[in-house]
C-alpha cells in the first residue's frame, strides 16, 4: 500500500512538473540540469580530516563542543589511501572535505580527490590548496578586517583573496551573523574587486555556544573569548530581517560573482527556522545533513560518526548552515511545486548548489534539456529523501 501511495505521489508530481515545463519550454534545460545535480550530490559524504587548526573562531562549530574529541586522529597516509579507495568503489559521488582546517593535510585531500573526483574543501584560505587539486574550495569569510581580526583570532581576511584572486576553483562563504550585519555591502565589494565568486553562510550556533549564554558563562581564551548574553552572533528576527535584505541587494548588485539565489535566501532567514525539529530530542526530522544511507560522516580517525548528522554540535533549531540547507532544499521538491513561481525557485536553488559546489568546467554544464514525456522516477524522492 505504501509502495502504490509513493507510486500514485510520483505520478501527480511529475505531470505537475510537466505541465510547468510546457508552459515554459525554456526550463527543460534547468530542469535536466537539475535532475543531474541530485545525481551528483545524491551520495555524498563528510570526511574530517583533521582535528587541528590554525584560527581560535568564536563559536566554531567545529570546537564549540565535544563531538570532535570522540576520535583520534589516524595519521597514516596509508589507511587514508585504502579508506578513500573504498569510498570511491562503494558509489560515494561527491566529497565534502572538512575539519578543523583540512589545508593542514593536503595529502589527505589529493588522495580523495584521486578516488572521488567531485567534491569541495571547507577552509579558511589561510594556506593555498594545491592547484592540482581539481575541487571547489570553499574559503569561510566572518566579515571585514577588524571583524575577522576580532572572531578569529587572526588578520587573515585580505591574506585568503590575496591567495585565491584568480583561482577559478575559489568561493567566499560569507558567513553572516550579528556582528557583521551592516559591513554586508563593503565586504562583498571587496571580495568581488577580488573577482571570487560569493556565496552566504548564516551563522548557526552550536548547542555548547547556546548553553554557555543561557549560563551567561564566564569567557575562555579560545572558543567562547568575546560573547555574553546581551553581545553575541546568534541571528534576532530583526537581524534576519536585515540579513535577506542585505544579502537580495547583493544577488542583484554583481551577477556572476554573487552565486546566491533570492528563493534561498528567503526560505533560510525565516525567523522560525527551516527544519521540523523533534520537540523530544531536537534533532530535524527533514535534514540533508543527517547520517544514513545515502550520507555519512567520517570522523578523523576514518571511523563513520556515530552522532546526528556532518555538523553535530550544531543546534538543529537555529541551524542555517548553507551546505546543509542548500542539500536538503534539492531533495525536497515537493515544497516548490504549487505554482511555476515557485518551482523556478526550486531550479535556482538546484543551480546555487551546482554553482557553490562544482567547477565550471565540470560537464555538468553542458547537459542539455529533454523533450517529450519526462521518464517518472517514481522511486527517487522516497529512496534518496533526507531525514
Amino acid at each position: 500500500m505504501t509502495l502504490t501511495r509513493d507510486v500514485s505521489h510520483a505520478l501527480t508530481k511529475a505531470r505537475g512538473i510537466e505541465g510547468y515545463l510546457d508552459s515554459d519550454p525554456a526550463l527543460r534545460v534547468r530542469y535536466a540540469r537539475a535532475k543531474h545535480l541530485r545525481r551528483v550530490a545524491r551520495h555524498s559524504n563528510n570526511y574530517d580530516l583533521t582535528s587541528r587548526c590554525n584560527l581560535f573562531c568564536e563559536g566554531c562549530f567545529y570546537f564549540e563542543g565535544d563531538d570532535y574529541k570522540r576520535a583520534k586522529e589516524e595519521f597514516d597516509l596509508l589507511k587514508w589511501r585504502a579508506f578513500f579507495k573504498t569510498q570511491g568503489e562503494q558509489g560515494v559521488t561527491y566529497a565534502n572535505i572538512a575539519g578543523a582546517e583540512p589545508a593542514l593535510e593536503q595529502r589527505r585531500i589529493a588522495i580523495a580527490y584521486e578516488f572521488i573526483k567531485r567534491g569541495c574543501v571547507f577552509t579558511n584560505g589561510t594556506i593555498k590548496i594545491d592547484p592540482s587539486i581539481g575541487y571547489a574550495i570553499l574559503i569561510s569569510v566572518w566579515g571585514d578586517e577588524l571583524t575577522t581580526a576580532k572572531l578569529r583570532g587572526g588578520g587573515v581576511f585580505r591574506k585568503a583573496l590575496r591567495k585565491y584572486q584568480g583561482d577559478h576553483r575559489a568561493r567566499v562563504m560569507f558567513t553572516v551573523h550579528a556582528k557583521n550585519v551592516d559591513q554586508i555591502p563593503a565586504v562583498t565589494r571587496v571580495i568581488a574587486d577580488h573577482g571570487i565568486k560569493i556565496s552566504f553562510n548564516y551563522y548557526s550556533p552550536t548547542e555548547s555556544y547556546l548553553d554557555k549564554l543561557a549560563r551567561n558563562e564566564s569567557n575562555d581564551d579560545k572558543f567562547f573569548r568575546l560573547s555574553s548574553q546581551d553581545d553575541n552572533l546568534t541571528l534576532t528576527p530583526e537581524a534576519l530581517v536585515r540579513v535577506r535584505n542585505a544579502i537580495d541587494e547583493m544577488i542583484d548588485r554583481y551577477p556572476g560573482l554573487v552565486i546566491h539565489s533570492h528563493a534561498f535566501n528567503r526560505v533560510i532567514t525565516q525567523p522560525e527556522g527551516i527544519y521540523d525539529v523533534d520537540p523530544e530530542t531536537g534533532i530535524a526530522r527533514n535534514c540533508n545533513g543527517k547520517s544514513f544511507r545515502w550520507h555519512q560522516t567520517y570522523r578523523v580517525d576514518l571511523n563513520v560518526s556515530n552522532s546526528k548528522c556532518c555538523a553535530p554540535n550544531t543546534s538543529c533549531k537555529s541551524c542555517r548552515l548553507n551546505a546543509i540547507a542548500l542539500g536538503s532544499l534539492m531533495f525536497q521538491q515537493e515544497r516548490f511545486l504549487d505554482s511555476l513561481n515557485d518551482f523556478r525557485n526550486w531550479l535556482d536553488i538546484c543551480d546555487q548548489w551546482g554553482r557553490g559546489h562544482l567547477l565550471e568546467s565540470d560537464p555538468i554544464w553542458s547537459v542539455e534539456g529533454e523533450t517529450g514525456p519526462l521518464p517518472i522516477d517514481a522511486g527517487e524522492t522516497a529512496r534518496y529523501a533526507f531525514g
